[in-house]
Parts: structure tokens; C-alpha cells; sequence
């Protein structure tokens, strides 16, 4: 293999991915969402590295705050590698193209590996990396950083994908790959979950009270002495970092050619076993229904369970938006009638973002027939509509009755908040059916990827714009007691009105859609 060429082909796909022919590319929006969490790493634990070292406590608090974020970087990179590496073995277009070439299963496995960079290194850049630069920062006297820093990256980057192909291989053998990425998907949404409500809920709390963050530091448990992220982190903060450094490039060494291995074996016949499979057995029942919306609704039953890793990534995704003005707390306490319109308004992006824009592109090729049919466009958009409505009504009362009882709300106070957020999710579920409408990918292949890139910066601006509109109204009328009849009945027309504006423009998107065979 043409190793020279490889790599300068590699480099010049990933520069067009981010900018090509003069014009930003699809690749702009990771690149900077991860620049944006390497900025929020910095300050964060910068914060925490210059306070510990102005207030001179004792140097093992920083290592040992480092060993973690390195911890976190590297749970994240296995989870998000584990992912990559059975989408990269088994689903990616060059695949055929590359298994008829006179290539080695452990050169196949180290181009896929690099052709993957850009999903694999978002943990080191945005997490692992910031630290150990506020780490050096706050600790100046660290002889020859540089390269501890470049070792300890690679040690963070090239472990965990190693892990992650061993893990990866021998499960595609036991399970189909399809239902394989679909639980790691899950399993993705799950970590990126708790992480969230990691740092919702403690790390303002600590950065906001120096008491709360010598007491956090002194109770944190050391970093496991096994764990190469440990290695790691002391390789940077240790004053003799020879040993560690053999500790990392052995480890280094060793994941890689263990992975190296295993594909040697295992890859050769897991191609071969499945270039034999032509597709699964979906069971459905022919059963007449008495109405077009009880046929609708039984339809959207069955999608729902044909591609249930939607169905979980969208609950993941209410409990994360829900709880996001939980997060604004210790910075900004808000009276609990208050709050409770931001908890349900902002459930009600995730109505918008998950369930909404996501009923149309569900339907993948199929969504042919709502131009094909004598149902029409509108009446389709109609009944899917239905079936949003069903599903949003149901999560926003469980929701209004959690949030009442958590903040011990009057009737009236209820009623207030639940006009808020009938407002909001005809308003956001009408915008998200339109954008499904619209920017809807039928041939995609995960539940974050149904709208593409483009559609998923779209659909988050277009959104969280109304969000913000709703948001204000109800900071700005009457945030200490419930609004009146009159007051609470027109703000649920307005929303109404514009989820019914928006449902127009979505059915006149399906009427005028030309759809192709692939």
C-alpha cells in the first residue's frame, strides 16, 4: 500500500468535507462544534487548574483532575469509536471496491481506522487536549510539554479505537449489523445523556463556589492506577516522565497490533458471511382498519417499532431538554411558575426536533405514497400530524404532572403552564413537520442523521427560535402569578395557528415532491 498517497488523498477528502470550490461544506458544522466544546473545556477546567494553583493546594489535586477529564475523553472515544468501527467494517460505500483489491486485512483495517479520524478524534480535541494545555498553562515549570502532550494524545486516541475494533469485531459475528449500530447509537445517546446532566448539575455548582470545589476535589477518588488515561495524565504532570512515557507507547503498541490481529482473523470471513445476507423479515398483519387515522396511527405503531432506536433516542432527548433549565439554577434561580413554562417549553424543542421532524423522513422511500395515494398530501400531513399530537400530549402531561408535583404548583399555576406549552408544541411540531418535509434524508442510516447535516443546523435554528420567542413571552408576562383566561386561551390560538400554517407548508412540500427509484 501507497502509504504516502493515502495519506494526502485522506488529508485533501477531509479539507473538502470542511471547505471546497470557495463555499463551506457539510463538515464546517462538526468542526466547529467541536472547537466550541474544546472552548468550554478550557475555561472550565482552566478555572479549576488556576485556582488550585493560586491557592497552592497540593499538586496531586490537578493530576488527579486531569486523570479524569482523561477518563471522560477516552469512555467517549471508545463509545463513539465502538460505533464508527462497525459502521466503517461493514456499511461504508468503498467497502466492495476495497475487498477487491490485493490489500491485507490489516492494511483494510488501518485505512478504515484513518478514514475515520474525523469521528474518532472529536474526544481528544474538544476534551483531552484542551485540559492538558489548561493543565500546562497553569503549571508552567513543565519541561518539554510538547511532546508529553503529543504522546498523551496519541495514548488517548489510538487505545480506545483499538478497543473499540477488538469489541467491534468479534460482536459483528454474533449479531446482525444493522441491530448492532442501532444499540450503539442508543448507547451513544445514553452517555452523551449522562455527561450532560454531569455537568448540568455539578459543575456549576463547583466552579460558582470555591467551598463546594476544594470540598468536590478533596472527596474525588483517584484516577484507576491500570487505566492508560492515567498514564496519561501522568505523563504530563509528573517530573520524571520517561517511565510513563514507555507506559503509554507500549500501550500504544500493543492495542494496535492486538487490533491488527484480530482483523487478520476475524475479518476475512465476517465479509464473506455477510456479503451473504440480502436483508431481514419484517412481520406486519394485513387486518383492516375501521378508519384512515386508526390505519395512520397502526402504521406509525409499526414504524416506531421497525426503528425503535429512534423511539429511544427521542425519550433520551426530552429528558435532556427538559431538564436544561435546571442547569441555569445556580446562576440564576427563576420562580417555580417560571420555570415550569421553560421546562415545558423547552421539552417542546425536543418535540419539535424528535418526534416532528422525524415522522416523515420514518417512513424512509415510502413517503412516496403520499403523492401516489388518493389520501393526498394534506390529509397525510394531517394523520402523521395525529400521531405527533398523540405522542407529544402524552409526554408533555407526564411532564406537567412531574413538574407540578417537583414544584409544588396550584391549579392555576398548572393551567398556565400547560397553555404555554400547548402553544408551543403546535407551533414547534408544525415547524418540524415542515423541516421533515423538506429536508428529510429517506436513505438514512442513524436517528441523529434523518434530516442530514444540513437539515440538523436548519431544524436547531429554526426551532430554538421559536423556542426563544415562547421562552421570552413567558418571562415577560406576569412570571410571578398565573395569566388570566382571556390571556392563556390566545396564547394557545396563536400557537395554534402557526402549527397550522406550518402543516400548509409541509403538505405543499409532499404535493409538489418528485420522488426516484434508487
Amino acid at each position: 500500500m501507497n502509504t504516502a498517497v493515502v495519506v494526502r488523498t485522506g488529508l485533501t477528502l477531509a479539507r473538502r468535507q470542511v471547505w471546497h470550490a470557495g463555499r463551506p461544506q457539510r463538515g464546517l458544522l462538526p468542526l466547529t462544534l467541536v472547537l466550541l466544546l474544546a472552548g468550554a473545556t478550557w475555561l472550565g477546567l482552566g478555572t479549576v487548574f488556576d485556582t488550585l494553583a493560586s491557592t497552592q493546594a497540593p499538586a496531586a489535586w490537578s493530576a488527579n483532575v486531569l486523570a479524569w477529564a482523561f477518563m471522560l475523553a477516552t469512555l467517549m472515544g471508545f463509545v463513539g469509536a465502538l460505533h464508527v468501527a462497525v459502521s466503517a467494517l461493514v456499511a461504508d460505500r468503498d467497502l466492495e471496491r476495497l475487498r477487491a483489491t490485493p490489500l491485507a486485512s490489516h492494511e483494510l483495517l488501518a485505512l478504515k481506522a484513518a478514514a475515520t479520524l474525523p469521528r474518532t478524534l472529536p474526544p481528544v480535541i474538544g476534551i483531552a487536549l484542551p485540559a492538558a494545555l489548561a493543565f500546562v498553562a497553569a503549571q508552567p515549570d513543565t519541561p518539554g510539554a510538547a511532546w508529553r502532550i503529543a504522546l498523551a494524545m496519541l495514548t488517548l486516541w489510538a487505545v480506545p479505537m483499538a478497543l473499540a475494533l477488538g469489541v467491534a469485531l468479534p460482536l459483528l459475528r454474533m449479531a446482525p449489523p444493522s441491530r448492532l449500530r442501532e444499540s450503539l447509537a442508543v448507547l451513544a445517546t445514553v452517555a452523551f445523556l449522562a455527561g450532560w446532566l454531569a455537568n448540568a448539575f455539578w459543575v456549576p455548582r463547583v466552579l460558582s463556589d470555591g467551598t463546594a470545589l476544594a470540598a468536590g476535589l478533596r472527596a474525588l477518588p483517584a484516577a484507576p492506577a491500570w487505566a492508560p488515561a492515567n498514564w496519561a495524565a501522568l505523563l504530563i504532570s509528573a517530573s520524571e516522565p520517561l517511565t510513563h512515557a514507555l507506559a503509554c507507547a507500549t500501550a500504544c503498541v500493543l492495542a494496535l497490533a492486538g487490533a491488527a490481529a484480530l482483523a487478520q482473523r476475524l475479518l476475512g470471513s465476517l465479509h464473506a458471511r455477510l456479503s451473504e445476507r440480502r436483508g431481514r423479515t419484517v412481520h406486519a398483519r394485513a387486518r383492516r382498519a375501521p378508519t384512515l387515522a386508526n390505519a395512520f396511527l397502526r402504521r406509525d405503531a409499526a414504524l416506531a417499532g421497525r426503528d425503535w432506536p429512534v423511539l429511544l433516542d427521542a425519550l433520551a432527548q426530552f429528558a435532556l431538554w427538559t431538564l436544561l433549565p435546571l442547569a441555569v439554577l445556580p446562576v440564576a434561580p427563576l420562580p417555580p411558575l417560571e420555570l415550569a413554562r421553560a421546562m415545558l417549553i423547552t421539552l417542546c424543542v425536543s418535540l419539535g426536533n424528535d418526534v416532528a421532524a422525524r415522522a416523515l423522513p420514518l417512513e424512509r422511500e415510502s413517503l412516496a405514497w403520499a403523492r401516489l395515494s388518493p389520501v393526498g398530501g394534506a390529509r397525510w400531513v394531517r394523520m402523521r400530524a395525529l400521531g405527533v399530537a398523540i405522542v407529544g400530549g402524552t409526554l408533555i402531561a407526564l411532564a406537567l404532572v412531574l413538574v407540578s408535583v417537583a414544584l409544588h404548583l396550584e391549579l392555576a399555576e398548572s393551567l398556565d403552564a400547560l397553555a404555554f406549552a400547548i402553544a408551543a408544541a403546535a407551533s414547534l411540531g408544525g415547524a418540524g413537520l415542515a423541516l421533515g418535509a423538506h429536508l428529510g434524508d429517506p436513505a438514512w442510516t442513524d436517528p441523529r442523521a434523518m434530516l442530514g447535516p444540513g437539515g440538523r443546523s436548519a431544524a436547531a435554528v429554526t426551532l430554538l427560535t421559536l423556542a426563544a420567542g415562547w421562552l421570552a413571552l413567558s418571562h415577560v408576562v406576569s412570571p410571578l402569578r398565573p395569566l388570566g383566561p382571556l390571556a392563556l386561551v390566545s396564547i394557545v390560538l396563536a400557537g395554534l395557528a402557526l402549527g397550522a400554517a406550518a402543516l400548509q407548508i409541509a403538505a405543499h412540500r409532499l404535493e409538489h415532491q418528485e420522488f426516484t427509484s434508487r
